[in-house]
């Protein structure tokens, strides 16, 4: 090739673009994406953004049962720690295709921010530190924890994405 020419404005030809798919297939089998690798990235992007604190998932009781009648509907718990925050949810199925979440949280005030795949929605804890989420759809979701009361230091929490 000639110095004045950049072969990065070189057309594409048919022999070049079967190149290329023949390398894209070698590396989807020897080498592929591992599953859940854009849902990290998106996780620390948005720890990233929010200059937030990341919480921990302390516990987790898969085996609670709450009995109605002769019917039983089987609840998950589950306890984040993060910041100055214990957020516990209890996740209870009410169809086939969405929960509802009720929450407490310990620490103070604060809104909380349910992430779906397709919507946010947010709510205020009460006095109590209740919240609750109704229809919520089955998938990934994670919750960012704002402090209301704005202190110095009173970053956003943000929890693993758990899958409902």
């Amino acid at each position: 090739m000639s110095a004045n020419i950049d072969p990065t404005t070189l057309p594409l030809d048919e022999s070049d673009v079967a190149l290329l798919a023949a390398l894209r297939a070698l590396h989807a089998e020897l080498d592929p994406v591992p599953a859940g690798l854009t849902d990290d990235v998106k996780f620390a992007l948005t720890v990233q953004a929010l200059h937030a604190e990341v919480a921990e998932l302390t516990r987790l009781s898969a085996d609670s049962a709450l009995v109605r009648s002769v019917d039983y509907t089987r609840a998950e718990t589950l306890t984040f720690t993060g910041g100055a925050f214990t957020t516990m949810v209890s996740i209870v199925g009410i169809g086939p295709d969405e929960v509802r979440i009720d929450g407490w949280v310990t620490g103070g005030a604060v809104r909380i921010e349910l992430r779906e795949r397709s919507r946010t929605s947010s709510v205020e804890v009460d006095e109590d530190g209740r919240f609750s989420f109704e229809q919520v759809a089955r998938g990934m979701v994670q919750f960012v924890l704002y402090p209301l009361d704005h202190s110095p230091g009173g970053k956003p929490v943000i929890t693993p994405s758990i899958d409902l």
